[in-house]
């Protein structure tokens, strides 16, 4: 294993599989004569886009049918209209719930979506930092020059304070192989697993220098002016922009990656539907969701010109298949017949709701509200009912957590368990003490 891969119980794992994808698709380009990390890049989160579409398309069919049955979620919104009080509200809310059950709607799909796509975004940050590690052939290019380095006098130290002095983004510490005089296993691997790292992140201009500062060993000045050709095509996108280095706030052809990661998550964005029920409540944390969402497009902006720029080709690329996929998707549902999409999906959401039955299961709505059951005919009262009846339920769990206490030992009178005897005995007992 290279040592300079990312590890971790959960990051470790899915940054080593992303890496086997990301070499594989490396490999596949390699044998038509093309070496290019930035194009792996592309091709790497259309495929990751790709395995991720089906929980895109629940999203967007959740809300197209949301917008769909818009009418009834109104009907319950209308029945509560003006009641303000906490039983009337509850209602409400429980059967805004049973109604999305019913349909088999999930409010909770697009955050699902947004935390998958997290870790591999983690993921690929750690591949595309050390692409040596996980690419073998990128990392035999480097290999020469690093052993030839690894054997110069003194270039533990030299190699190390290079990469201070000219602010390398490592993410591996300086090894200390002064000693080590192998470069196959222990630290001398290790040495050299890090002075691959070091050259994989420097320019053409600090390759050179490298080469100016081993000037004692002629062989580390030739072998990069050997693979300086073949290193530029491995890690340069278009207009000489170099993937390992951030963009930065300055006028250069690599801000070009944050205005167009900027651009295109703003599209994505724009065209994602928004989900609506009818219930004025829900709506109101939806639109102020969604105006919360348009700040993404800023924080792309900011990420991709702090980050190295082949981060950037992933999240700019990852935000136009979105918006690709997002305006597609749209298109499908606006023509489709959604009477019988909603016929389909009544059928699956009602299959659930049995299996869960037989298995003797509640829902969270159930327990919530109380059962599903009372209150389906719509009446307020028997609605109210079970919602008190399961307030009530809870409410005494909460005041025996305090009934120990207050028998155990007499508590300060005016104390918080105090007052909580004092409610539980009037429940009980129906006397004020």
């Amino acid at each position: 294993m290279i040592l300079t891969q990312a590890t971790g119980i959960i990051m470790g794992p899915i940054s080593w599989l992303l890496g086997k994808v990301f070499n594989a698709i490396y490999n596949l380009f390699y044998g038509f004569g093309v070496e290019s990390i930035a194009l792996s890049i592309v091709i790497f989160t259309i495929v990751i886009r790709l395995i991720l579409f089906p929980f895109n398309l629940k999203t967007t069919k959740s809300s197209k049918i949301q917008q769909h049955l818009k009418p009834e979620f109104s009907k319950i919104s209308k029945k509560y209209k003006g009641k303000r009080d906490q039983n009337s509200m509850i209602a409400q809310q429980r059967e805004t719930r049973e109604l999305q059950e019913k349909y088999g709607i999930k409010m909770s799909q697009g955050c699902l979506t947004a935390l998958i796509q997290f870790p591999v975004f983690i993921g690929l940050y750690n591949v595309i930092q050390n692409v040596p590690a996980y690419v073998f052939r990128v990392r035999q290019l480097f290999k020469p020059i690093a052993q030839s380095i690894f054997d110069a006098s003194g270039s533990s130290k030299i190699i190390s304070q290079f990469a201070t002095e000219q602010q390398l983004r490592m993410t591996t510490k300086a090894v200390n192989f002064a000693s080590a005089t192998d470069a196959s296993r222990g630290v001398g691997l290790q040495g050299l697993n890090y002075i691959i790292d070091v050259l994989f992140k420097c320019n053409t201009d600090q390759l050179h220098m490298i080469g100016e500062k081993f000037a004692s060993n002629p062989e580390v000045k030739q072998l990069i002016e050997m693979n300086q050709d073949k290193i530029s095509n491995v890690n340069h996108f278009f207009f000489g922009i170099n993937l390992t280095e951030a963009p930065g706030f300055k006028l250069s052809w690599a801000l070009i990656i944050p205005i167009v990661a900027f651009l295109c998550q703003f599209l994505a964005m724009k065209v994602t539907p928004m989900q609506e029920t009818g219930d004025p409540q829900q709506d109101a944390q939806m639109r102020t969701m969604r105006k919360t969402m348009y700040i993404m497009p800023i924080f792309s902006f900011i990420i991709t010109t702090i980050s190295p720029a082949g981060l950037g080709i992933y999240w700019a690329t990852s935000a136009f298949v979105s918006f690709l996929i997002t305006v597609v998707t749209n298109i499908y549902y606006d023509h489709a017949d959604m009477d019988a999409i909603i016929e389909k999906q009544m059928a699956k959401a009602a299959k659930k709701i049995e299996k869960r039955k037989a298995k003797g299961k509640v829902s969270l709505t159930e327990r919530l509200y109380g059962s599903a059951g009372e209150g389906g005919d719509g009446s307020s009262s028997q609605s109210n009912v079970s919602t008190n009846r399961s307030l009530n339920k809870y409410g005494n769990m909460n005041l025996k957590n305090y009934e120990s206490e207050a028998t155990n030992s007499r508590p300060r009178k005016g104390s918080l368990a105090d007052k909580a005897g004092a409610v539980k005995r009037f429940n009980d007992t129906g006397v004020d003490d």
